[in-house]
């Protein structure tokens, strides 16, 4: 099959590969739908510590089941499907004391979704492996991504007619808005530098601040969705007393940070964050997706052939911003 390998850090290649293995306990899926994700394109720029080449990257997909091994139950050839990038252990000391999204003995399909195929067992399909509408294939791809909105809401509550305030105005940082204001019910305001990434998110509702030298108001809660370490600094000034500030974008490996530790001893400011999702996350964003809660056609519009050179056109447009989110069709 067709796949994109990461061979290294700056160097990917679009090859065949050895299809995924098969047996009586596997469920095989044709992808139809891929998206191009944040660790994608950082694994790419820089490499990552969990993401050894040769390898096939990509963790956002649906697609079509066309095998089924004879001991599955539950599934059948032709069911449209998303899956989770991996699920979790549950008896590792991380799962038994309720964060699984840190799971230290991960399970993962059986490789990336930048591929023709991708395989699961049917232990795997339990927890990671469910059915969509297939009017809804290209939506539900999405999943993952609401799924570590919604696990970074778990860190701070966020509660109705709460202000909360995005920072970064990129395709997690609009989830981000939109999740807070569609399935929290707060009121939810973005910001960002490059002003033309504003045009979105006024669009679907969500307020605006082109500049927040000049915004005097104070937040419920402050997402920065950008890793930039100096914003800490320059918006933790900018919550309520016993707010959250919340770090959701992933920050470089030995990253440091300053902050006012006045703020958080005297006005009870919290700083948190957490990556990833889990089993229930997951489950939990796609029907959301499903039932149309939250609608995620304007974040599927910029599609590609899944081809060699498309490949590299996609990743170019995702990587130097020409476009919000990136997706193959196969």
């Amino acid at each position: 099959m067709k796949a994109v390998m990461y061979e290294a850090p700056r160097v990917v290649s679009f090859r065949d590969v050895p299809e995924p293995s098969f047996d009586s306990n596997t469920i095989l899926i044709n992808i139809s739908y891929s998206f191009i994700c944040a660790t994608d394109i950082k694994t790419y720029k820089q490499g990552h510590p969990h993401i050894i080449p040769p390898t096939i990257l990509g963790h956002e997909f649906t697609g079509v089941i066309e095998r089924v091994g004879e001991n599955v139950e539950g599934y059948a050839v032709g069911d449209c499907v998303t899956a989770s990038p991996y699920i979790n252990c549950g008896t590792c000391d991380s799962c038994i004391r309720g964060r699984p999204e840190v799971c230290s003995s991960r399970k993962f399909p059986s490789n990336g979704a930048f591929a023709e195929r991708i395989a699961v067992s049917s232990d795997y399909a339990k927890l990671g492996l469910i059915k969509v509408p297939k009017v809804l294939l290209k939506q539900a791809a999405l999943s993952e991504p609401l799924a570590c909105v919604l696990n970074s809401a778990s860190s701070f509550n966020p509660k109705p007619a709460e202000s909360i305030l995005v920072v970064g105005a990129g395709f997690m940082g609009v989830l981000n808005a939109l999740t807070m204001k569609t399935i929290f019910g707060a009121h939810a305001f973005i910001t960002d530098t490059n002003h033309d990434r504003l045009r979105l998110p006024k669009k679907l509702g969500i307020e605006v601040i082109e500049d927040i030298g000049e915004m005097h108001k104070k937040f419920d809660a402050i997402i920065l969705a950008v890793p930039i370490p100096e914003l800490i600094m320059q918006y933790e000034s900018h919550i309520v007393p016993f707010g959250h500030l919340v770090l959701f974008g992933g920050y470089a490996k030995e990253t440091k940070a300053v902050f006012d530790p006045n703020l958080v001893h005297y006005m009870g400011i919290t700083i948190v964050g957490t990556s990833g999702c889990s089993a229930v996350n997951f489950q939990t964003a796609t029907k959301i997706i499903m039932n149309g809660t939250l609608k995620m056609d304007e974040f599927t519009n910029e599609m590609y052939k899944f081809s060699s050179s498309d490949f590299q056109t996609a990743f170019q447009d995702a990587m130097e911003g020409r476009v919000l989110k990136a997706g193959f069709i196969l």
